[in-house]
């Protein structure tokens, strides 16, 4: 790492899509006859080469215009990706293709795996030319959807508020405070519903045609093989979204009673959900501006190196932490493909999500640093979504008795917070996930249709939820709009509830063999995307989130450790 670069320096020029596209189809002639795997590896590298500068440079775009989205020039850049995007993937399932039927098949198959090859295949189900223009029309909403949420402005508190610099007071412990919070909040998607209603209705209609085009009866085929779900269908999520309707919702309905007895609360309402403890959340005890110092300090601890990883991309630049004006909401952690390198950003605002994102993010850049070098393939270095989520949400259970660093005397505090949002936060995300399953199951449902299907499934898996006539956005079924997943991630929440119940694995095998829990998470991580899911989970000894029995020991481990 003595050689790497700053972030600063590394600058960002447009793809020439023209010369990659002519390139791509010599490459593709050239491997239709190559005889020789040697000569077919090389074939393969040097498209390789294309795709991951190309990546790297759309990556870089997309950090630059997140981290100032009121530079014009790269919200400009993004819209040539669109484009370029979907035409680049019509190229590489032509190019992939023909790697599957070439002469070297079976000894590249040999050389590299199987997984390049199943990817190969799955890409070819997933795109095609006639629907290029209708896969750029999509990336083109989904932009126009966060561009409106990063752009947002809520007067409160005599200040004008992004959503990240809301977030502290949806969760004061004035009650009136965070009612007026989330009015504000209210008031601002109820001005943006019919805007919003626009796009996602546009957005479920150009995917419902793509999949049409492709042979596939409804979108939700399609999106399972976009999201490359190899080894488990729809009816298996659907019997896992069951379980933890009956075992964790359940649960959930306890929090929120001794919630109302600690709050000492006669009706617990939807804008007291946030606030757990009488005296607030626990916030971290270091200031924002500490962050990547102290994270640093963390993550030398728990896998006894120094320096850290955190700490070398802090040092470099490649890391963005505090919520600011013009500034993109969310987190992530983006892999720089062409260097190696993972980039992370989030919106610290103060308040007890700020640690535990800041972890998330930091399982994701862990894992990709781990297996930056585990195949030549750059498709096949990330497993997919819900495996990677594994490697973030099993970082911040995993977490826990190092939780002093940032919170001092208040680290039970927030290790009873974050286990109880974790609980929480299961039948949401299968809430979401089974929404998606409706919508795109009846793709012509009007918007107030989708606003009562989310109203109905609120009182299935979030029965607690009371709305007052202060809230009419939420309490008419509008809060799907708040989850950008759902207009730009399609079928992608529930790979986090996935996650959550193999990461809980580790979390309870951790309370006494932190070092074995550590061994089966750095073998996970190690793998990369060298396999399928459930493939990586028994390589890594961890078990099947589809197994119901799994689901009720997690349920009890977890009501145990919050005395329920």
């Amino acid at each position: 790492m003595e050689t790497m670069p700053d972030f600063k320096d590394i600058k960002y020029v447009r793809p020439d899509i023209d010369t990659i596209t002519v390139t791509i189809k010599d490459l593709r002639l050239k491997l239709m006859t190559a005889q020789d795997i040697n000569q077919a590896s090389d074939i393969l590298m040097e498209y390789e080469k294309l795709i991951i500068d190309f990546n790297t440079q759309y990556e870089l775009c997309n950090i630059l215009h997140d981290l100032d989205t009121s530079n014009e020039y790269y919200t400009d850049e993004l819209e040539f990706f669109d484009n370029a995007s979907a035409e680049l993937s019509e190229l590489s399932a032509a190019m992939l293709t023909v790697m599957i039927n070439c002469p070297c098949a079976e000894g590249l198959k040999h050389k590299y795996g199987d997984m390049i090859f199943r990817k190969a295949v799955n890409l070819k189900e997933t795109i095609s030319p006639e629907v290029i223009d209708d896969y750029a029309q999509e990336s083109s909403l989904q932009n126009d959807y966060a561009q409106i949420q990063s752009e947002a402005q809520i007067l409160f508190d005599d200040k004008e508020l992004n959503l990240s610099m809301l977030a502290p007071y949806l969760e004061s412990t004035r009650r009136q405070t965070r009612k007026e919070a989330h009015k504000a909040l209210d008031e601002y998607y109820q001005g943006k519903k019919e805007t919003f209603d626009k796009i996602y209705d546009d957005l479920v209609k150009v995917r419902t045609r793509i999949a049409n085009k492709l042979g596939y009866d409804s979108y939700t085929k399609l999106g399972y093989k976009i999201m490359e779900r190899y080894d488990y269908d729809p009816a298996e999520v659907a019997k896992f979204r069951d379980a933890i309707l009956k075992y964790i919702v359940p649960l959930t309905v306890q929090i929120r009673e001794l919630q109302k007895e600690r709050l000492e609360l006669d009706d617990l309402m939807f804008y007291d959900l946030p606030t757990l403890f009488k005296n607030g959340n626990p916030v971290p005890n270091v200031p924002g501006i500490s962050y990547e110092d102290v994270a640093g300090e963390f993550f030398a601890k728990i896998f006894d190196s120094r320096p850290s990883f955190f700490e070398v991309l802090s040092e470099h630049g490649f890391t963005d932490l505090l919520s600011r004006k013009n500034k993109s909401t969310g987190g992530y952690c983006m892999y720089l493909d062409g260097y190696s390198i993972p980039f992370v950003f989030m919106n610290g605002n103060g308040t007890a999500d700020d640690v535990a994102t800041i972890v998330h993010e930091g399982g994701h850049a862990y894992a990709a640093v781990t297996s930056a070098d585990v195949s030549p393939f750059t498709e096949c270095l990330s497993p997919t979504l819900e495996a990677c989520e594994i490697h973030s949400t099993s970082m911040e259970f995993l977490s826990y008795p190092f939780m002093e660093m940032f919170y001092g005397e208040k680290a039970e505090q927030y290790r009873e917070l974050h286990m109880t949002q974790a609980l929480l936060f299961l039948p949401y995300g299968c809430m979401v996930d089974e929404f998606q399953h409706i919508i795109y199951d009846n793709p012509d449902l009007t918007p107030d249709e989708r606003h009562g299907v989310w109203k109905g499934l609120e009182e299935k898996y979030q029965p607690f939820i009371k709305y007052d006539e202060d809230h009419p956005f939420h309490s008419m079924g509008g809060a799907w709009m708040k989850k950008d997943h759902i207009f730009t991630s399609p079928f992608y929440y529930i790979d986090y509830c996935l996650a959550h119940i193999c990461a809980l694995q580790l979390w309870d095998l951790s309370r006494e063999d932190m070092k074995e829990a550590l061994t089966k998470y750095n073998k996970l991580c190690s793998l990369g995307g060298t396999d399928t899911f459930l493939n990586l989970l028994d390589k890594s000894d961890i078990e099947s989130p589809f197994n119901v029995d799994v689901i009720k020991r997690i349920a009890f481990a977890c009501s145990e450790f919050l005395n329920l």
